[in-house]
């Protein structure tokens, strides 16, 4: 172990959040994966307890050694229950879930995260030849109807489309679960894993290409702590590309409900499910999503938008447009392909274009006012951003803006969700 992360492990057994300059030695260790690596099998083998010291040191340790940090982890969950050890297979399933696929077997029995949102999660992508293990398991007449219903979530999990049809027509068909209405039920399930149904037939509603928002520095505020600072966490560093777009601003200056501008597509960025349009304009009532919920925009042949609905009067929030500026986008390394909003913890980029929907509550799929169709995913906005008076956005209470697309009708649409 290097003498730095030993020092701080020490320090802060002793001294806990007062210990000097926590923050400021831990982000100095990660900038070297060894010395993340030292810090945290060492946490992991000294506390029970978690802190979020721990969580945050484990996105800066690369694929080998965090692979030997789960076989630590796993080791430890095997003789005693650790919140550390459970945070490893948290965050091992987020940023690299392959890795915990050698130990499902066990990790099934263990059940580290029980009862929590993200229990299922190292099942996904989980390869073609593990698969059957799961699904035999599942059809199993010896498999109690409890772990049954556990496995069903873990083979939605893998987001394999033959698997997922599998899971959900046995779950229909032998009433897995004691619900009225069971094939909205699995509905739920099906579209927190990024699937949906349309016209009876299950697809995927989530462009496969993920790009991440790459503002210009000093954007945002900067004067939250360390720990929080937009500029600390590897997705707010990746390689931005050259083109950018206008973001922010507004669109019509309506006194008590402006219609506000998200961002311009003088060009349309690749492996998005926009078609026969150049440009395409974004933007919404903001007032109006916080107050009443989602809000639907018909787009012209120059991708212009207009509001579909009368325009509602707002009478709680007095939130004001973005400030304007250029965004690029960065292609997003697969680590962080899947991202969650909890375990992000407000340190994670979380504004992305395409990818998977980043759910705060359960997922809320919009069906499209015209074709009456479920919507596809296009991008996700989070809180924080500032407003054209120096001021900050927030969804709601501070969550995050989600925005869909149907192509058949040149329609977007807005929702917003927070705890």
């Amino acid at each position: 172990m290097t003498d730095k992360a030993a020092q701080l492990i020490s320090d802060f057994k002793t001294s806990g959040w007062q210990t000097t300059n926590l923050y400021e030695r831990l982000f100095n260790l990660a900038s070297n994966s060894n010395d993340a690596f030292a810090f945290a099998s060492k946490f992991l083998n000294t506390f029970d307890k978690n802190a979020t010291i721990f969580n945050d040191i484990l996105s800066y340790i690369d694929q080998p050694q965090f692979d030997e940090l789960i076989t630590i982890a796993v080791e430890i969950l095997t003789k005693h229950k650790n919140e550390n050890a459970e945070s490893v297979i948290e965050y091992a399933s987020l940023q690299f879930p392959e890795l915990l696929h050698q130990h499902l077997r066990l990790i099934f029995e263990l059940k580290p995260n029980e009862y929590t949102y993200f229990e299922a999660y190292p099942w996904r992508n989980l390869a073609m030849d593990v698969i059957p293990i799961f699904k035999n398991l599942f059809i199993s007449a010896e498999t109690s109807n409890t772990d049954k219903q556990a496995l069903f979530e873990r083979l939605l999990e893998t987001r394999n489309l033959e698997v997922i049809i599998f899971a959900h027509d046995y779950a229909l068909t032998n009433k897995l679960f004691d619900e009225d209405d069971l094939e909205y039920y699995l509905l739920a399930y099906l579209e927190l894993v990024g699937f949906t149904k349309r016209h009876g037939r299950i697809e995927p509603y989530c462009p496969n290409v993920l790009r991440h928002f790459s503002f210009p520095k000093n954007y945002f505020v900067n004067d939250r702590p360390s720990h929080l600072n937009k500029q600390q966490h590897p997705t707010w560093n990746l390689k931005a590309d050259e083109k950018s777009y206008k973001f922010g601003g507004v669109i019509d200056h309506h006194t008590n409900n402006p219609f506000m501008h998200l961002i311009t597509f003088d060009q349309i960025p690749d492996g998005l499910q926009i078609s026969d349009l150049s440009t395409l304009t974004l933007g919404m009532h903001i007032r109006e999503l916080n107050e009443y919920g989602a809000v639907f925009y018909q787009h012209d042949e120059n991708g212009q938008p207009s509001k579909i609905g009368e325009l509602k009067n707002i009478e709680i929030y007095s939130d004001l447009p973005i400030q304007e500026t250029f965004v690029s986008f960065s292609a997003s390394p697969d680590r962080w392909f899947y991202q969650s909003w909890g375990s992000a913890n407000s340190r994670e980029n979380l504004f992305r274009l395409g990818g998977e929907p980043s759910w705060i509550q359960s997922a809320e799929v919009l069906i499209c006012p015209i074709s009456g169709e479920k919507m596809d995913f296009l991008m996700q906005l989070d809180a924080d951003l500032p407003d054209i008076e120096n001021g900050e956005v927030y969804f709601g209470s501070g969550g995050i803006c989600y925005v869909f697309w149907c192509d058949k009708t040149k329609v977007s649409g807005y929702i917003m969700q927070c705890t």
